[in-house]
């Protein structure tokens, strides 16, 4: 009885290793997230907080082909300075969004970026260098360092990914396209201070 025990003992045992390992390989891998905000952060020059954000793209095939084809994939980073409050909602300072417009021009053979709060188009050879002028952000004006209280305490946040808001009609409706273009990063948040201590 021993013997026998000890057998389906180890049958069992198997049939449990072999479950996990189908378990294992039927389970779909995480993806990897379109946009990811690395790091993020003010610099103080003049009384002015200056952005500086470095973001990592991997865009889905079918926003690749939709920027060949030539549509206009609206892109985005929207950063925001909030006032803690301990027991209520935090206040919202102050809101951006920049916005971008990134194309294929086939009569050019370029791949445009076109800035719209600064209304300036920039000129690539590839879609991969296109993006990554969007990626990094340098000097970017947000707030005279007085307008924040010295006796509140301040973060900031920014996401960075597709504006669904401004996405051409198209690509929302037509069936030839994934639809999942509400893609944005996660949250970014630090601490601001009011001061330069």
């Amino acid at each position: 009885m021993t013997q026998i025990g000890a057998v389906f003992g180890r049958l069992r045992g198997a049939a449990v290793l072999m479950c996990i390992a189908l378990l294992s390989t039927s389970l779909p891998a995480q993806e990897r997230a379109p946009f990811i905000v690395e790091r993020a952060d003010f610099r103080l020059e003049d009384n002015m907080l200056l952005l500086d954000l470095l973001v990592d793209s991997e865009l889905p095939n079918y926003i690749a082909i939709a920027i060949d084809q030539g549509f206009a994939v609206p892109i985005m980073f929207e950063v925001e300075i909030r006032a803690v409050k301990p027991y209520w909602f935090d206040d919202r300072v102050v809101s951006l969004k920049q916005q971008y417009l990134l194309h294929y021009q086939p009569m050019l053979n370029s791949f445009v970026v076109l800035d719209v709060n600064r209304s300036e188009r920039h000129y690539f050879h590839s879609r991969k260098a296109a993006v990554e002028s969007i990626e990094v952000v340098y000097n970017y004006p947000m707030l005279d360092i007085n307008n924040l209280a010295p006796d509140k305490d301040y973060y900031a946040r920014v996401r960075f990914g597709i504006d669904t808001d401004e996405l051409p009609l198209p690509l929302k409706s037509s069936s030839l396209w994934d639809n999942n273009w509400d893609l944005k990063s996660e949250w970014y948040e630090w601490e601001v201070k009011s001061s330069e201590s």
